[in-house]
């Protein structure tokens, strides 16, 4: 009986969605037409938001590396910070050549969360941080068993992600005159495969954190976005095939479309679009059809990533 009862319960909520979903397109229809009509004014030209200094975390290689090269070519000042000083040091080179005109580099480990906290509360006002972008994070602790690398992994990425964004957020409260936050999560903060179900935990604690942060920020004209990215040509996908390049963007690509998405304040930036879409639409399932996607993936999807897992040294930014 309890069986069948969870079972209407699952019916029930999918109609449910149904009806709410219906009840909704009168409004998503209305945001397309309303944000088309300002797209071909000329007030919607104009950027929403151009920040003169921005700090990125992570940003040594990857995702970060590319948004650093993104606005290094607006010729905006940037702030770096990541643990490889070595390969850091690289990356401000090509931004300085790129045309940024001051850039600073940090060697930050950010799962030292008093030292994060420490410096964005020092620093956001002295260096006048505009916007913010927590990018650093791992997938995986490489030869490691599955269960113990949550502690890493949630230390890492949630916790020294959010001493980041907090810190940053309180520095520009007391400044007074606003900024932006932006922090990259992942599609598999929608859905992920149960081998990564750390990963999939932290990036999903961190969407949902920057979504209500966002709502919070409006009081003090603090703009919150999330990056969800998908799959990028980055050190931690190696284990993925990029024969078809229909199926990944480049990090220097995904950082210009950032860059572009944050001009305009889109609340949550995620591409490719199409994997936005898959990984979005497996989080709205019922209970028991994500337990049974679930189960198909750890048979299909997870003897892939682990293949390589043991093996494969993972970077210090997220995707």
């Amino acid at each position: 009986m309890t069986t069948l009862c969870a079972a209407v319960r699952d019916l029930i909520m999918n109609m449910l969605s149904i009806l709410v979903n219906c009840i909704c397109l009168p409004f998503a229809f209305w945001n397309v037409v309303k944000t088309g009509l300002s797209t071909f004014t000329f007030c919607g030209n104009k950027k929403r938001f151009s920040p003169k200094v921005v700090a990125i975390t992570g940003a040594n290689s990857g995702i970060g590396e590319g948004i650093a090269y993104a606005y290094a070519k607006d010729k905006v000042s940037l702030v770096l910070l990541a643990r490889n000083l070595e390969r850091l040091e690289k990356v401000a080179e090509a931004c300085r050549e790129l045309g940024s005109p001051d850039v600073k580099v940090v060697q930050m480990d950010v799962a030292d969360t008093k030292f994060v906290t420490d410096f964005f509360e020092e620093k956001t006002t002295e260096y006048g941080i505009d916007l913010f972008i927590a990018n650093a994070g791992i997938a995986a602790v490489p030869k490691t068993p599955l269960l113990h690398q949550a502690e890493k992994v949630l230390q890492i990425n949630v916790m020294g992600t959010i001493a980041g964004i907090n810190s940053v957020f309180m520095a520009m409260q007391k400044r007074g005159r606003g900024g932006q936050i932006a922090v990259v999560s992942s599609v598999c903060g929608f859905f992920n495969p149960p081998n990564l179900l750390s990963y999939g935990t932290s990036k999903a604690a961190v969407m949902s954190y920057c979504r209500d942060l966002r709502s919070l920020g409006k009081d003090d004209n603090i703009i919150v976005n999330t990056i969800a990215p998908g799959y990028i040509a980055t050190n931690m996908t190696t284990s993925f095939s990029r024969k078809n390049k229909r199926f990944f963007l480049t990090p220097e690509y995904f950082g210009e479309k950032v860059k572009n998405g944050l001009e305009n304040d889109v609340p949550l930036i995620s591409l490719p679009l199409h994997q936005f879409f898959g990984f979005a639409i497996m989080a709205a399932l019922p209970p028991a059809a994500k337990q049974c996607l679930a189960d198909f993936l750890h048979r299909h999807v997870d003897p892939i990533l682990s293949k390589k897992r043991a093996s494969e040294v993972l970077p210090e930014k997220t995707n």
